[in-house]
């Protein structure tokens, strides 16, 4: 299923993306994200205030759905996940985020754009 090796070490929260993905905001930032998109961007594209959609993407982010890339004038994101998987094994709620194939070198770039990210907020 999922292709990325670094996948196993972030398992995504079950109820936090079915908090998102019910929330018709969140589909329809989902859906205009065609590429990687500012925040201003996604505003206005699905017609919502900034600070929704500041919020909304970090939510996102944080929870798998989507890629964060750091730019020099403001952050991009992009969908990351080709499926969202549920499964009931034993009868506890089980969630996979199927994404993309990337290079090693594209995780690499993508871990350390996020390591760069958390030192420059402290």
């Amino acid at each position: 299923m999922a292709s990325n090796p670094l996948s196993d070490a972030v398992s995504p929260d079950v109820e936090t993306v079915f908090d998102l993905l019910k929330s018709e905001r969140t589909r329809r930032i989902v859906r205009a994200l065609e590429g990687p998109m500012t925040a201003a961007e996604v505003a206005e594209a699905c017609e919502v205030p900034r600070s929704t959609a500041y919020r909304k993407l970090q939510a996102m982010a944080e929870a798998g759905l989507l890629r964060k890339q750091e730019g020099d004038d403001a952050a991009r994101y992009a969908v990351d996940f080709e499926a969202v998987v549920v499964r009931n094994p034993d009868g506890d709620l089980d969630l996979e985020l199927e994404v993309p194939t990337r290079s090693a070198s594209e995780q690499l770039s993508a871990l350390w754009g996020e390591v760069r990210a958390e030192a420059d907020g402290d």
